[in-house]
């Protein structure tokens, strides 16, 4: 009598692995997370170019400084808003391209920096730069 028969040699497998199906799906991801990072600092980004029939800014901007404090300084002595007013709009009534240049201490609080530029904004003055410190390396 035969031990084993043959009926079950040739039976399906109920089960399916998916062992290697987990794992190509593994590295998918891992290659994902590594390239998404990548993708996103090499942005396509088309910068304006500076055209000869624009005008160019003033050669010597107004300087003012702001301390941690929330001081303003205009040519290195102390100077409130309604006086910074009236010399900024004497000013771009003779230059309506006037430049500002803001120079602030890298302690103030965001509360105090924005509604200055948003003073700024509303005497009309479009250019403004920020001066900073470059980092030495």
């Amino acid at each position: 009598m035969k031990k084993f028969s043959d009926r079950w040699r040739y039976s399906s497998f109920s089960e399916l692995n998916v062992t290697p199906m987990l794992d190509f799906a593994f590295s998918l991801l891992i290659i994902f997370l590594i390239t998404t990072p990548l993708l996103e600092q090499n942005l396509d980004i088309a910068l304006p170019t500076l055209d000869s029939q624009q005008e160019t800014a003033s050669p010597h901007p107004l300087v003012i400084q702001i301390n941690k404090m929330g001081k303003i300084f205009f040519n290195d002595r102390p100077i409130d808003k309604k006086e910074l007013e009236v010399i900024l709009l004497e000013r771009i009534n003779k230059d309506p391209h006037l430049t500002v240049s803001l120079k602030m201490d890298k302690d103030i609080r965001y509360e105090e920096f924005l509604p200055f530029m948003e003073f700024l904004e509303k005497l009309g003055i479009k250019r403004i730069g920020l001066v900073h410190i470059p980092n030495e390396k």
